[in-house]
């Protein structure tokens, strides 16, 4: 059965993954973010630094991660990730 949640939410977490390899987070205003393009077919590009702008797709890496108590490293946060594909795909 597809699931065109799960699968953004998967497809998204993986992204915020590399960018959290890639480039970490940043702890001054303006943290490197990334555009959501196409949801339907998981197409997303980094937006350089920007705050959260929902209207145009562009989310702040920050708002879309949790720190990790164990590793104390910042992951994709599941639950932020749940809510914008809620938002998105209804």
């Amino acid at each position: 059965m597809f699931d065109e949640k799960a699968e953004f939410m998967d497809a998204l977490a993986a992204y915020v993954g590399d960018m959290l390899e890639r480039d970490g987070l940043a702890d001054e205003p303006g943290t490197a973010a990334l555009r959501i393009v196409d949801a339907r077919n998981h197409l997303f590009a980094p937006a350089g630094r920007h705050t959260t702008d929902e209207e145009e797709g562009i989310y702040a890496l920050r708002d879309l991660c949790r720190l990790d108590e164990d590793t104390l490293r910042h992951v994709p946060n599941r639950r932020k990730l749940a809510a914008l594909a809620h938002d998105i795909f209804g």
